[in-house]
């Protein structure tokens, strides 16, 4: 590897490297390799066991027996450890398994009264999680530096700026959407703004469509006791009309550990966190900066990934007859509504969900969720809302392997419009664990009352395809029930 040119500089003004700090010291060299990846098939019943998509709401219902997104994580620890009790901590990971998802910070200990400094690219608070339901409840990464578990008086303060931006594919949806003379993009323009957009409008409009959000935390942890505040800024935060939404705001996030189950002793274990925010730091970027991740969990309903929403895309396919309706389009793209927040709107979530095992190894893990928008009007929308319970349960059977169920409900809440879904999931599992490590072969069988996997159109007497009057321009759909079975590798080390 070359040696960097500024080092090399650095090094010969000094007259060698004598006088640098580090020269002289014994050094100790540890690695750490950890990781998560989870693998698995699933199909759908109703569509004659073809691969199933999303079935429902897996951060809601419990992810068990509906998660086709197969994911992974790897990390790479390098520590030097000098003879003064300092230690130089380098780390290196994919976040999704992908080349665009290189994470990679330095972390220096020792150089600070106490706890570490670090800088690069990284994910923080990400032990933020409910693992019966995937759900980040802090989603925080991007490229900052940061002073982490600084000690004062009887709590550790931690600092860090991020910036974080969208991704490289949704700067081709972009593109695509701006360039591509199939596009419906102009001839919504005209339409809306009743004007032509010239030239340089055009390239104003684009060029602000993917600016950095810039994000300033601090956390405070004492005891079972942690605060987190995030304070935003995104300069030019267009649309694809030109509309500008909030260039700030901010989210506070508290969180309340317990040793027991909201007072049952035993093994066991509770949370409870409660979080608010407003403009950028409402909806479904409520604890979060900008992120894959953040795009499409839940958080506001004006938000997230809307198939059925106006078209933008780079092309004008037919989707049951419906012209201008595609999963490839700005218009209902999770990323790009991701910043489209009013200074005004104002958010609230709340969080209960923990674990209890019993004196037979039976396992009970629930979680009650729910956030409320306060839309301040985005797109004639004035509230939503939702709030979902789910359980978790683990039996058991004999040396390496029980059975898992799952089950949840939701109800979610459109400015009045109300929507339901359900689930029921057994899964046979295998599992082989050290307490630090563990791995998992799961069989799942899942029942969805009303699947994602069975959607129709609603139609009339005369067989045209309904619009919901509730909620504008979405047309009206129904969802039937499925099984949906499936295998599924789980590990982490």
């Amino acid at each position: 590897m070359k040696k960097s040119i500024l080092s090399t500089l650095f090094i010969g003004a000094l007259g060698g490297t004598s006088y640098l700090p580090f020269a002289a010291y014994a050094v100790e060299t540890e690695f750490e390799f950890h990781g998560y990846f989870r693998a698995g098939f699933f199909a759908s019943k109703e569509n004659d066991f073809k691969k199933a998509d999303f079935a429902g709401q897996k951060e809601m219902l419990g992810r068990l027996g509906i998660e086709p997104d197969n994911d992974g994580g790897i990390d790479f620890i390098t520590k030097l450890i000098f003879d003064d009790e300092k230690q130089l901590s380098i780390h290196v990971g994919l976040s999704e398994f992908d080349a665009d998802d290189v994470l990679g910070f330095i972390e220096f200990e020792g150089v600070t009264p106490s706890g570490s400094m670090w800088a690069g690219k990284r994910k923080i608070y990400e032990d933020n999680y409910i693992f019966m339901t995937d759900y980040f409840y802090t989603d925080l990464e991007g490229i900052g530096a940061g002073i982490s578990d600084y000690e004062i008086g009887d709590g550790f303060l931690s600092l860090a700026y991020l910036s974080s931006d969208r991704s490289e594919d949704y700067e081709d949806l972009v593109d695509a959407t701006f360039h591509d003379p199939s596009g419906a993009l102009i001839s919504t323009w005209e339409e809306e703004r009743y004007r032509i957009i010239t030239a340089d409008q055009k390239d104003a409009i684009q060029s602000n469509l993917n600016n950095t959000m810039h994000t300033f935390s601090v956390g405070y942890q004492v005891g079972r006791y942690e605060v987190i505040g995030n304070y935003k800024y995104m300069p030019d935060n267009w649309d694809v009309f030109g509309n500008e939404w909030a260039d700030t705001g901010f989210d506070v996030t508290g969180i309340y550990h317990m040793p027991h189950f909201f007072g049952l002793e035993g093994n066991a274990f509770s949370y409870v966190i409660a979080q608010t925010g407003k403009g950028l730091g409402s909806g479904n970027l409520l604890g979060s900066t900008i992120t894959d991740y953040s795009g499409y969990r839940p958080g506001s309903l004006t938000q997230g990934v809307h198939n059925d929403w106006p078209y933008f895309g780079p092309s004008s396919p037919s989707v049951d007859g419906l012209e201008g309706y595609s999963r490839n389009t700005l218009g209902g793209n999770s990323e790009y509504l991701l910043t489209h927040r009013h200074e005004d709107a104002t958010s609230g979530r709340l969080l209960l969900w923990g674990g209890y095992v019993n004196s037979s190894g039976i396992g009970f893990f629930p979680a009650i969720q729910g956030q409320y928008n306060d839309e301040a009007g985005k797109d004639d929308t004035t509230y939503t809302y939702w709030y979902s319970a789910m359980m978790r349960n683990t039996f058991p059977v004999a040396d390496n392997f029980f059975v898992q169920t799952d089950i949840g409900w939701y109800k979610q809440n459109y400015n009045g419009n109300s929507s339901y879904q359900s689930k029921y999931t057994v899964a046979p599992t295998f599992i082989m664990s050290d307490g630090e490590s563990s791995a998992e072969i799961r069989f799942m069988v899942t029942y969805l009352p009303e699947s994602w996997t069975n959607e129709s159109y609603v139609r009339d007497a005369n067989g045209d395809i309904e619009r919901d009057p509730d909620a504008g321009y979405q047309y009206k759909t129904q969802n039937g029930s499925d099984v949906i079975v499936g295998i599924q590798a789980d590990v982490y080390w």
